[in-house]
């Protein structure tokens, strides 16, 4: 089987007029030549120094061939502002629809979510400052988790700063699914009661997921006693600094 880079600049440059500054990117037949090797149409497939964002390309153009459900995550230093004015821009036109350079319209690969972070750092110290940012900073990290994406906070009825509610609408065999963040406050009390009626009012076989400032699993699970068969309660921070902590412990591993 032949590929050519010739190829992967001839798509790029039918989906973005602009993509000269970016040179040789893959070819889209080839990423999924190599992806169509994984039996698991469900895997999730990692880039870790994408360009142009072929991959993800990819990724979206097999699932819509076979049915599969596989996840694509991009990661990119943003050099000359790459991921913004190329792999960001491609794939949110591959997604949408674009027209084409011969002014054709192109039909977008709708049903996929593309969404783009930027990370940042949070202050190693143990106060309780540092814990409630550590919190507040790690709700779009819980979302790729838990792959629940639709706020529905104001909606619900809640104030961001204080908790917010995430919805994935139910899709073929996958029911709907709910997640809840709650952040520090003074209002705890009043929270927790408004926590709970929503949830008594909501009506979903999946447990619904509950993470929440908390000195641990027992003080939480004891705020919730009162909807326990609904959900699932994860204190935080300590939720997020142990599964860093074991990151470390793994990555020390490895190098011994």
């Amino acid at each position: 089987i032949d590929f050519s880079t010739n190829d992967g600049t001839n798509v790029l440059n039918d989906i973005l007029e602009e993509s000269g500054s970016f040179n040789n990117p893959k070819n889209l037949g080839m990423i999924q030549y190599f992806i169509r090797l994984i039996p698991n149409q469900s895997a999730t497939i990692l880039d870790f120094f994408a360009g142009s964002g072929t991959t993800l390309h990819a990724v979206m153009a097999l699932n819509a061939e076979d049915g599969g459900s596989r996840q694509c995550i991009l990661v990119t230093n943003n050099e000359n502002n790459i991921c913004e004015e190329v792999t960001y821009e491609r794939n949110k036109r591959v997604i949408e629809g674009y027209t084409n350079a011969k002014g054709e319209a192109v039909a977008g690969l709708g049903g996929n979510n593309l969404r783009y972070y930027r990370t940042g750092y949070v202050p190693k110290a143990s106060d309780e400052n540092t814990k409630r940012l550590l919190t507040q900073s790690c709700t779009d990290l819980l979302c790729i988790k838990e792959n629940c994406y639709e706020d529905i906070t104001a909606a619900s009825g809640f104030e961001a700063i204080k908790t917010r509610v995430f919805k994935t609408e139910a899709n073929g065999n996958t029911p709907e699914k709910y997640m809840i963040v709650v952040y520090h406050s003074r209002q705890s009390v009043a929270i927790f009661k408004q926590l709970k009626a929503f949830i008594n009012a909501l009506e979903t076989s999946e447990k619904i997921r509950v993470y929440a400032f908390s000195a641990g699993k027992d003080s939480l699970e004891a705020e919730l006693i009162d909807v326990a068969d609904k959900i699932e309660a994860v204190p935080l921070p300590d939720a997020i600094v142990n599964a860093y902590n074991a990151c470390l412990r793994r990555k020390v591993s490895l190098q011994d």
